[in-house]
């Protein structure tokens, strides 16, 4: 199925050519001598950037979705989100500071804004005679949601402005008035005002709702006016409106939540640089924040090299605060959605933290009732019809492969861990980062191989990395005195546990995500002399954490993104063999007539390959084979004999020919329609059908 690198030194060589044998010669040696496959040192004295953790977002009634699927599947999708026993476990939510337009654009249920806390000068809602009865209703859909995230741990809260209230703007409203309209923007007399009116969000929202607001954005994207909640500022404005106004306010009133500033478009310190460079306003910003929707460079997988000098320099806090697929045709791409998206956003995620030393990384919305695939990491189906005003969630979800490539670093990883130095560059298209927590001893290090091989890697653990002795001689010659985990008093201690076979074996255990795994968590690999070996199968992420900090393999979802290797099925009947070929790795052989093999739990959703309503139903299935006498190859679901739905017919071959058969798949809603196990059947007539490489889906 895979090929795997193979590493070796060639050295001056001869060839001879004796009949059908080709022999080498070489002088002082072996012809083909095999060297150390590719290594990566990981430093754990190296230490780099705090992380802050991942992040998500959920303005604009995201949340509302989330609520009306109803039990179990509301805590279920919430629990993939944000909890890293049974998702990816997201450290950090950010939400909409309310600005009351409500009626102005959107609606209530599915996109539209939420309702601000002081509707007109001087006059907040909870000081209205009528709160007691407003306050249930009042922000309910994000209210619900951060309660629902700290309940699962998160801390951190990021609460970013999209538009002041109407009554603050220069057009009196919190969309845009259109290019002949009154500009966008806030109004120079009332920067107190809105000073005042972030502070009283903080406070508010903490003694109203118990909810702590931890940081404050002023802007969202303020290089754009749209038709939505949107404000422009020039990046000199948000210098005046944090030295003058915010961060004095904030002070004053004892706010301790932190300013985020910029939140631009573009991936760069631009919007934030002036108030950075200014040491008055700079003591007030705590975090610089940018968008990735531009600015991105070699294919969107790492931001310029000056995007932060400035940053840099000062040792600010770097957030990326919102980054999806946006726009057609990027967001309804089948191909989006597979490993090579997946890929993409790890490699992306690997960089940002490595060269531009980022701190928090945010997705866009993690799970949405939405138009488009692009835009989430779980997208909720919905049934297709108007979404304005009309709950259209039913019940089915599909989850893509940058899920699972965003959680190789969201799950494992902390507040409060500390980057820490690796080869970053092993082998070409091989990417490796590393990250530890001092207090635990804990450390993850993900590696990303882009390669379409197999590539094996050596990982040296170096830098007193806090791994347990593993035998006496590890005690010896003052080697005891090394180790913290566990600590011991004398040689004599440390060669008794040894001995005793006291504390857990050195070993670390790997979880991945590949074209046909969904962060599988794989057997555990032993270290030997403070490094470890592996093979990094071709276009994957792996991530490597301790033993002793191990979590529980993910419930097996398998999905239309992924492809079924045949080798790696989860049942066949008998009489099958696995061989490896050249071309193809191992393959399934003597495929008889009535032979099949089987995939659990496949989500099918609601049988669509790209997620547009107008492409419901538009799903293909591909069976790479090698026919020798050929026959049918049957798709049914949840047994052998279950519904049909699909068929290829292959003419018989040499056995050795590979091909590809395609079949259109049946996803009426009582055929290939949710969650189902997925069967291939061979049919035909004596002696050996087909050798079977792979299955796979496609629009």
């Amino acid at each position: 199925m895979r090929r795997r690198t193979v590493w070796t030194v060639r050295l001056a060589t001869a060839a001879v050519v004796v009949g059908s044998l080709v022999v080498s010669t070489a002088s002082g040696g072996t012809a083909h001598r095999p060297v150390a496959p590719p290594a990566t040192v990981v430093d754990w004295s190296a230490e780099r950037q705090t992380v802050d953790g991942f992040g998500g977002a959920f303005p604009f009634h995201k949340a509302g979705a989330l609520q009306r699927l109803g039990e179990p599947l509301t805590s279920q999708m919430l629990d993939m989100v944000f909890d890293d026993q049974s998702g990816i476990g997201l450290d950090i939510v950010r939400v909409m500071v309310g600005d009351g337009g409500v009626g102005v654009w959107g609606d209530q249920l599915y996109d539209g804004p939420t309702q601000t806390i002081e509707p007109e000068p001087g006059r907040f809602v909870w000081d209205l005679p009528d709160w007691a009865q407003r306050k249930a209703d009042f922000d309910a859909y994000q209210v619900w949601l951060m309660r629902e995230a700290q309940a699962r741990g998160v801390e951190t809260i990021l609460a970013s402005v999209w538009s002041p209230p109407a009554w603050m703007k220069q057009n009196n409203s919190v969309i845009s008035s259109g290019p002949s309209g009154p500009p966008n923007k806030l109004r120079p007399d009332m920067y107190q005002a809105f000073a005042d009116y972030l502070a009283e969000y903080v406070l508010g929202y903490e003694r109203e709702f118990g909810i702590r607001i931890t940081h404050i954005s002023p802007t969202n994207e303020p290089d754009i006016t749209t038709g939505y909640s949107s404000c422009q500022w020039t990046a000199e404005e948000l210098r005046v409106l944090v030295r003058d106004h915010l961060g004095p306010t904030f002070a004053r009133r004892g706010v301790d939540a932190k300013i985020v500033l910029g939140e631009g478009v573009g991936f760069h310190e631009g919007f934030a640089l002036p108030a950075i460079s200014d040491p008055a306003a700079n003591r007030h910003v705590d975090v610089v924040a940018a968008h990735g929707y531009s600015g991105l460079i070699d294919a969107a997988t790492r931001a310029t090299p000056t995007a932060f000098t400035t940053s840099h320099a000062l040792g600010k806090t770097i957030w990326q605060t919102e980054y999806m697929n946006q726009g057609a045709p990027r967001d309804r791409l089948f191909v989006n959605n597979t490993i090579s998206d997946g890929l993409r956003y790890a490699t992306l995620i690997g960089n940002l933290f490595d060269e531009t030393r980022l701190n928090a990384y945010f997705w866009w919305w993690p799970v949405a009732n939405n138009g488009a695939d692009g835009s989430d990491l779980i997208r909720l189906v919905n049934t297709g019809t108007p979404q304005s005003g009309n709950p259209t969630e039913n019940g089915q979800y599909r989850i893509f492969k940058r899920y699972y490539a965003f959680g190789q670093y969201s799950r494992f990883l902390d507040p409060g861990d500390v980057m820490i130095g690796a080869t970053r560059a092993p082998a070409p298209g091989v990417t490796v980062t590393a990250y530890k927590d001092e207090a635990t001893h804990d450390f993850t290090i993900v590696v990303v191989n882009n390669n379409p091989d197999d590539v094996p890697l050596a990982v040296d653990l170096a830098g007193g990395f806090p791994l347990p002795p593993e035998t006496r001689n590890d005690c010896k010659k003052g080697g005891w005195a090394a180790f913290v985990n566990p600590a011991f008093r004398n040689q004599g201690e440390c060669v008794s546990y040894v001995t005793a076979g006291k504390g857990p074996i050195s070993s670390v255990v790997p979880y991945r995500t590949s074209a046909n795994e969904n962060m599988k968590k794989l057997a555990d690999i032993r270290t030997h002399g403070r490094s470890f070996s592996t093979t990094l199968r071709g276009q994957s992420v792996t991530t490597f954490v301790p033993k002793w900090s191990e979590l529980p393999a993910l419930p097996d979802r398998k999905d239309v993104f992924s492809t079924y290797l045949a080798e790696e099925n989860d049942g066949q009947s008998a009489g099958l063999r696995i061989v490896t070929t050249p071309e193809h790795g191992k393959v399934v052989t003597r495929v008889r007539d009535g032979s099949h093999l089987r995939w659990t739990n496949v989500n099918f959703a609601d049988g669509s390959a790209a997620g547009f309503a107008d492409q419901k139903g538009q799903l293909r299935l591909h069976a790479t084979v090698a026919p020798k006498a050929g026959g049918v190859i049957e798709a049914r679901i949840d047994s052998p004999n279950g519904p049909l739905v699909g068929s290829m017919t292959v003419p018989p071959g040499s056995g050795t020919d590979w091909v590809t058969a395609t079949t259109w798949i049946d996803t009426s809603p009582d055929a290939a329609n949710g969650f189902h196990d997925l069967y291939l059947v061979f049919t035909g007539g004596d002696g050996t059908l087909f050798a079977v490489d792979r299955a796979e889906f496609s629009d």
